[in-house]
């Protein structure tokens, strides 16, 4: 396929809208740096490209085509040629998945895909692959990522861009398969204040494990640089036992909280994480109303090795003055999932 027929195939499917907020946005840019000269903000602008070119929200007309020929040539006039359609598909359970394009280069590729309900309400804005996505080739070792690019919710379709790269190995070959195993969709993400911790009045708390009692749970931690807090400084976690039992949102509880070795601990517990994939964290808020991060985070399985405990440790004590300040957390949660076995295998040519 010529390279201006790439072109056309790929302004075909774009939204209009997005053309004219892209091509405002460009402008403006443009006025203010005098050109889109810098590497990072041409970078930016390839994968907003990109990601406008196949989100399959609405035919383009006439008049829109041509303004999306001006957005093209405000970045670069040579990459919707990069990108091949592919348009080849599968059914599993009433899910269709389709690789709609594909742009191999070196030892890297990115591929558009769409995942769309031909039934029923399961896609929505908030559906994820949950990591369950594979390309198969020819390496032994390779990183990837997966992102949701966009979604039309008259069609009930979701576009997702997938990347692989194998370092130091070019993607070789004819042809890429990719697959499907698992979607998570109903995701909920809040922000909420917990109110019912009452940090002014925090005590010592009553209940704890130590380090080597739950050792064989733990599933990892994070230091916050710069906080002075370590993981070798931590002796002891709360009990998740201790009768607190505070529920925020649906499958997140806080199950304790108080002073333990003179660090303020605030401990969650998320449900049915390797099913859903709900997870969160919390912070502190001041009396300014600023953000005080966890200086340490500590996450161990519960009993039943479905959900975790998250421990947040901050470097407050019982002789600082909390009066004022509250807690807050951000939990992301999911309602439904969806198995299946959705796979594609699609002519490939590497372009560099």
């Amino acid at each position: 396929m010529k390279k201006q027929e790439h072109v056309e195939t790929i302004l075909s499917n774009i939204d209009d809208r997005y053309i004219e907020e892209s091509l405002g946005y460009m402008e403006k840019q443009k006025k203010r740096r005098g050109g889109l000269r810098r590497p990072g903000v041409w970078a930016a602008c390839f994968c907003a490209v990109c990601a406008l070119a196949f989100s399959s929200l609405s035919a383009a007309t006439a008049a829109g085509s041509a303004r999306a020929y001006d957005l093209l040539y405000l970045i670069s006039p040579e990459i919707a040629g990069y990108f091949s359609p592919v348009n080849m598909s599968c059914v599993d359970d009433g899910i269709e998945m389709e690789v709609k394009a594909v742009y191999v280069h070196g030892d890297s590729a990115d591929i558009y895909i769409s995942m769309k309900d031909l039934t029923g309400d399961r896609i929505d804005e908030t559906t994820d692959l949950f990591d369950s996505c594979e390309i198969l080739t020819a390496a032994d070792f390779q990183t990837s990522g997966c992102s949701l690019a966009g979604y039309d919710a008259e069609k009930k379709e979701a576009i997702f861009l997938l990347t692989v790269q194998q370092p130091g190995s070019r993607i070789s070959g004819e042809k890429l398969t990719v697959r499907v195993s698992r979607l998570l969709a109903g995701k909920r993400q809040e922000t909420v204040e917990l109110p019912q911790i009452d940090l002014e009045h925090a005590q010592e708390a009553e209940g704890f494990l130590t380090l080597e009692e739950s050792d064989a749970r733990i599933r990892g931690w994070s230091e916050n640089a710069g906080e002075g807090l370590e993981i070798s400084s931590v002796n002891r976690v709360l009990d998740p036992d201790a009768g607190i039992s505070l529920s925020p949102v649906d499958k997140v509880t806080v199950t304790g909280y108080g002073f333990v070795d003179g660090k303020l601990h605030i401990q969650a517990h998320y449900d049915e994480i390797l099913e859903y994939d709900n997870h969160g964290t919390v912070w502190l808020s001041d009396r300014e109303g600023n953000e005080v991060p966890c200086s340490l985070g500590l996450s161990f399985w519960d009993e039943e090795g479905t959900g975790s405990y998250d421990e947040y440790i901050f470097d407050a004590g019982p002789g600082d003055d909390l009066s004022g300040y509250s807690v807050w957390g951000y939990f992301a949660t999911c309602q439904s999932a969806y198995e299946g076995n959705w796979s594609v295998t699609f002519p490939v040519k590497n372009n560099l």
